[in-house]
């Protein structure tokens, strides 16, 4: 069946160049234009809303498996191949996919179905986890994906984009992750190359899953595209517990700690702890048992010889990939206004078609790689706006720095005592350092670091001067200013 499914893919691709065509990076024309493939798989009634596909030409679409489950393969006249994978539709087997929320580890094996035993590696790390409803959704899929692409291959087709919009962009990731850990045990051929657009996708799963993730598709083959306004991104509801940091953790110690202290302050010290810790850790068990074992039972109803796994004991589900924000203003909320009725308003492909023509054009887009390079380095801080304290009095010994790692889109430094180190989010003139980043934790005397995490917390863009100075800015207010080293 594989080859003759390999002639059917060479009959429609007659003028097929065989050299590979995708390039990393964001690319505006190309998200566009495969929001438009995502949005076939939708009713007749959806899909006369909204423009069709240009470079792309329909080639298959799957039978419906698993959870509701389906994917469609487009292909162009450049050997490139897109995954589209869709999302949760009105069926209540659908939503059953979202739903079953418990985590799972990222490598291991499922039993989800009478005939199928699906073993999957989606991470290294045994602290890796990820949403169960959507692996199974992914065990389905995968099993029909393969031999497409083995058969896209035989056809001289190796890039391969990986499309998902709502749910598929939470499965999405996870095939991704599948898809590359098979190359790396030589199951799929290394020449391959994979690019991964997630159009509004939940949190897929946990933060070590993230890490990995975000390592293996760097720098530039993976993305993650939300709408400010579009509520999807944010779930599943996260908890985190003192049990989901890294080994080496302040929290570890804490109740040794507290028993060294004096009768009161170990009362104190105690009770605070456990108002701080149990309730989290009350929300993430019942978590698991509603989302995990009760939905289990509903899903078994649905699959047939389907076999829960043990879950993860987490539930911190954490955001995922490189960000292209679609930043919702005041036009968007005119013709997207804010509903209680319409809680899809700003989840479709409409809205998310109408903000990515905003984005920076191509001209923009390579004047801010540009400038991306121009970031590249080390920039030491010589001002700091609204502290009475002298720049000089607030860091007597070490100025703080910032180290721009624009190839693998990292960014670390020192605060003049710790150092730090978290993701690069830049966007042409745009830059934020409000994400979460890790940071040794020294006990550090003087104002001058907590000065210095302030106002960089509140950044949001930057500016390059000729004379090797990088001035960052909230809103119109110059708020830090270096110099390149």
């Amino acid at each position: 069946m594989k080859y003759v499914f390999t002639t059917f893919i060479l009959l429609v691709l007659p003028l097929v160049v065989f050299a590979q065509k995708l390039k990393p990076g964001f690319d505006k024309a190309e998200y566009i234009e495969l929001l438009k493939v995502s949005a076939q798989v939708g009713d007749s009634a959806y899909i006369k809303t909204l423009p069709l596909p240009a470079r792309f030409k329909f080639a298959y679409r799957s039978p419906i498996v698993g959870l509701e489950n389906r994917w469609d393969l487009w292909i162009d006249n450049q050997s490139v191949a897109v995954l589209s994978l869709r999302g949760t539709t009105v069926n209540s087997v659908s939503w059953l996919g979202n739903f079953y929320a418990a985590m799972v580890p990222a490598k291991g094996e499922i039993q989800i179905s009478d005939t199928e035993n699906f073993k999957y590696e989606l991470a290294t790390s045994p602290k890796a986890a990820v949403h169960v409803g959507w692996l199974v959704s992914m065990g389905f899929l995968a099993k029909d994906i393969l031999p497409k692409v083995d058969s896209c291959y035989r056809a001289g087709i190796k890039d391969i984009i990986i499309m998902g919009h709502s749910q598929g962009g939470g499965i999405a990731y996870l095939l991704t992750a599948y898809l590359k850990n098979l190359q790396k045990q030589s199951r799929l051929p290394a020449d391959i190359q994979f690019k991964t657009y997630c159009s509004a996708g939940p949190k897929p799963g946990n933060l070590y899953f993230a890490y990995e993730y975000e390592a293996s598709t760097q720098p530039g083959w993976a993305y993650n595209v939300v709408n400010s306004a579009d509520w999807v991104p944010e779930v599943p509801l996260t908890v985190q517990t003192v049990n989901d940091f890294n080994a080496t953790n302040p929290f570890n110690g804490a109740p040794a700690m507290i028993k060294k202290q004096k009768l009161l302050n170990r009362i104190a010290l105690k009770y605070a702890y456990n108002s701080l810790s149990k309730p989290s850790l009350k929300a993430q068990k019942n978590y698991r048992k509603f989302l995990g074992k009760l939905a289990s039972k509903t899903v078994q109803k649905n699959l047939n010889g389907y076999v829960p796994p043990d879950y993860y004991n987490s539930s911190d589900y954490v955001r995922t990939g490189n960000s292209i924000v679609l930043l919702a203003d005041s036009a968007y909320y005119k013709l997207y206004p804010d509903s209680k009725k319409q809680i899809f308003i700003h989840h479709f492909h409409s809205p998310y078609l109408y903000l990515a023509a905003k984005l920076p054009s191509s001209s923009d887009q390579m004047s801010a790689t540009s400038s991306n390079q121009k970031l590249a380095g080390t920039w030491e801080l010589t001002y700091i706006s609204g502290r009475r304290i002298a720049f000089d009095g607030l860091y007597p010994d070490k100025k703080p720095s910032i180290i721009f790692d624009a190839a693998s889109q990292r960014v670390n430094g020192s605060t003049s005592c710790n150092s730090f180190n978290g993701k690069l989010v830049v966007n042409g003139q745009t830059i934020s350092f409000a994400e979460p980043m890790a940071m040794t934790r020294m006990m550090c005397p003087g104002e001058g670091e907590q000065a210095f995490l302030d106002v960089l917390k509140s950044v949001n863009h930057y500016s390059l001067g000729d004379d090797n100075t990088l001035t960052l800015h909230t809103g119109d207010v110059t708020v830090m200013r270096f110099v390149k080293k």
